[in-house]
């Protein structure tokens, strides 16, 4: 015998079914392929006997084994294809809630971008040189190397960050940019899709979640429409029929939801978070951090060191 493959009732039970229909309808010369099928399964019940009288044509004594097969698994097949199914469904529950939490996750990561690049924009130059001047004022005393290392570390960020461009959308145009982007995220989520595709998923999630940062828009509907009429990615729920692979998978994403609320935790208990999402009006809060800043710069020309 050849090695030997897990064995699946369903799909057994169907092949078996065909073999006597190829015998009742004398299609003697296509019963090799499914022969050398059956010869590849573990040798379970009936199995043996009804591939012996196969290979021997004897055919009338391998349809009674193959009903007797059929009749002895054909409950436990149904059980299986049961529970397969519950499993799938369960499966499919914890895939919307990793998608929620995702979703959730990218909203707070959107609206900490947006205003780490409206903080640039209208405050980086002011800070830049208000740092420049404690780094000159600091030199040879005890706080220089602080001093330094404080410009030098906002310099960086703000250098690669100073050019980022956020679109300027209406509430309609906000609106339609997170529903698109949700129903996206939904189709291409690398960590629900089959994971022949998988890095596929990776890299398309990847473009989707940088445009929704931007509010590119346009971006966002043009991968969404792609993906409809694609239909590129299938649930892992829908490429796997094996229990304990489905049950395999329902653990991986068991884990990944722990790891994403963990991660949603710290972000929500982040500084930064705390005072972005406790800014009621952006407009009001950088025109009086704009003074504050101004007044620290006048402050540093009249030699006076910034508070």
């Amino acid at each position: 015998m050849a090695d030997t493959k897990p064995i699946d009732l369903s799909k057994t039970i169907k092949r078996l079914e065909l073999i006597k229909s190829l015998i009742i309808l004398d299609e003697e010369e296509e019963l090799e392929a499914h022969i050398a099928k059956l010869e590849q399964l573990p040798a379970i019940g009936e199995l043996p006997n009804i591939i012996i009288a196969l290979k021997a044509k004897a055919y009338s004594k391998a349809v009674v084994a193959i009903e007797a097969f059929i009749n002895a698994h054909n409950q436990l097949s149904f059980y299986i294809d049961t529970e397969v199914e519950a499993l799938k469904l369960e499966i499919k529950g914890l895939e919307i809630d990793l998608n929620n939490l995702s979703d959730e996750k990218a909203d707070i990561e959107k609206l900490i971008h947006e205003f780490g690049t409206r903080h640039n924009q209208e405050l980086g130059e002011l800070i830049i040189k208000i740092l420049q001047y404690r780094k000159k004022q600091a030199k040879g005393t005890p706080q220089q190397q602080e001093a330094e290392e404080d410009y030098d570390t906002y310099h960086k960020e703000y250098e690669a960050t100073k050019d980022d461009q956020i679109d300027t959308l209406t509430l309609e145009e906000q609106k339609e940019l997170k529903n698109k982007y949700r129903k996206a995220s939904k189709l291409c989520h690398p960590d629900v899709v089959s994971e022949e595709q998988k890095e596929l998923a990776t890299k398309l999630f990847a473009e989707l979640s940088a445009a929704y940062e931007k509010n590119d828009l346009n971006k966002v509907r043009e991968i969404l429409e792609n993906l409809e009429k694609g239909n590129f990615f299938v649930s892992k729920s829908d490429a796997i029929n094996q229990k304990q692979l489905l049950q395999t998978e329902m653990e991986k994403l068991r884990l990944r939801i722990k790891e994403l609320k963990e991660q949603l935790q710290e972000l929500k208990e982040s500084d930064t978070y705390k005072t972005v999402s406790s800014i009621t009006d952006w407009d009001d809060y950088f025109s009086n951090a704009k003074k504050q800043l101004q007044q620290q710069l006048g402050m540093c020309d009249l030699g006076y060191e910034p508070l």
